[in-house]
C-alpha cells in the first residue's frame, strides 16, 4: 500500500464535527435529497458544504465525506488510519483486499474493515470498490440497503450456476447507471434515448452475481439494465465489498488547557 505524504494526499476540505447519529450511508442520502442540481459537482478537489448543502465530489472521497460527517473526523482521522487524507478507489481497493474477511481472525495490523464475501451477507452502509485496471481508473459505492435476489427475473446476462442481486447504492459519477425504471438511477431525466444524466451524488442500483451453491461474490454489472455485454468477471474489473469496523475516536482538534 502506497504512503503519500499529507500534502499531496490533501484533497478533502470538512471542518470538525461531533460524531452523529447517522452513519455515512444516511449522511450520503441526506446530501443527495438536499443538493441542487446546479450545486451537485462531479469533480476534484472534493469538498462539501453541510450547510448550504453543496459540494464537489467523486466517487471514492463522496465515501470519505460521509464517513467523516458521520464520525466527526478530520483529515487528520483519516490519515492517522489509512495514511491518506482522501484515499482513492484503487487505494481502498487494496486496503479491504488485505482486510480479513467478516468472522475471521484479526489482522497483525488493523485496517478498519471487514471484507465481504457474500452478497446475503451485505448491509448498509457497507462499501463497494473497484480496483483501477489499465482502462479504469476504479470507483467507491456506498450501500444503502441490502441486495435483492433479482435471479427469477432472468434480466441479461445470466449465466448457469450463478444468482444476480440488484443492491441499492449512493455514490458520485458522472455515467449512469443505467436507464431501468425499477431500478433507476436518481440523476438520469427523461427517456432512455435522448435523456439527460447530471452527473455528481446520486443514487442508482449495482448488479452482483454470486456463485449458486456457494453465496460467494463472483462479478457485476454496472447496473441493472439487460444487456449481453455488461458483465465484468473479477479478472477483468476486480471489485471489493467492505465493511467499516473498529472505527477510532476522532482525534481532539481543541487546543490543550493552559498551563496552571
Amino acid at each position: 500500500m502506497a504512503v503519500a505524504s499529507l500534502a499531496a494526499a490533501s484533497l478533502i476540505s470538512l471542518a470538525s464535527a461531533s460524531a452523529s447519529a447517522k452513519d455515512h450511508a444516511d449522511w450520503a442520502i441526506d446530501f443527495i435529497n438536499n443538493v441542487a442540481e446546479e450545486d451537485n459537482g462531479w469533480a476534484t478537489p472534493c469538498s462539501i458544504d453541510w450547510d448550504a448543502y453543496s459540494g464537489k465530489t467523486k466517487g471514492a472521497c463522496f465515501f470519505t465525506l460521509t464517513m467523516q460527517k458521520a464520525l466527526g473526523y478530520t483529515d487528520l482521522d483519516t490519515y492517522a488510519m489509512w495514511r491518506m487524507n482522501s484515499p482513492t478507489s484503487d487505494y481502498y481497493f487494496d486496503i479491504i483486499n488485505s482486510s480479513p474477511a467478516v468472522g475471521a481472525p484479526p489482522p497483525g495490523i488493523e485496517t478498519h474493515f471487514r471484507r465481504v464475501t457474500r452478497a446475503i451477507d451485505v448491509q448498509k452502509g457497507d462499501v463497494l470498490v473497484i480496483g483501477a485496471t489499465a482502462t479504469f481508473g476504479g470507483h467507491t459505492v456506498i450501500i444503502t440497503g441490502a441486495p435483492e435476489d433479482i435471479t427469477d427475473k432472468r434480466i441479461n446476462p445470466r449465466y448457469s450456476g450463478t444468482k444476480q442481486y440488484a443492491v441499492p447504492i449512493a455514490d458520485s459519477t458522472e455515467t449512469a447507471h443505467g436507464c431501468n425504471e425499477a431500478y433507476p438511477d436518481s440523476r438520469w431525466s427523461g427517456a432512455c434515448t435522448g435523456g439527460y444524466m447530471a452527473s455528481g451524488a446520486g443514487t442508482a442500483y449495482m448488479r452482483v452475481y454470486t456463485d449458486a451453491l456457494t453465496g460467494i461474490l463472483l462479478g457485476y454489472t454496472w447496473s441493472v439494465t439487460s444487456s449481453t455485454t455488461s458483465y465484468y468477471s473479477p479478472s477483468t474489473r476486480p471489485y471489493r465489498i467492505g465493511r467499516l469496523f473498529k472505527m477510532p475516536a476522532p482525534i481532539p482538534t481543541d487546543p490543550p488547557p493552559p498551563p496552571p
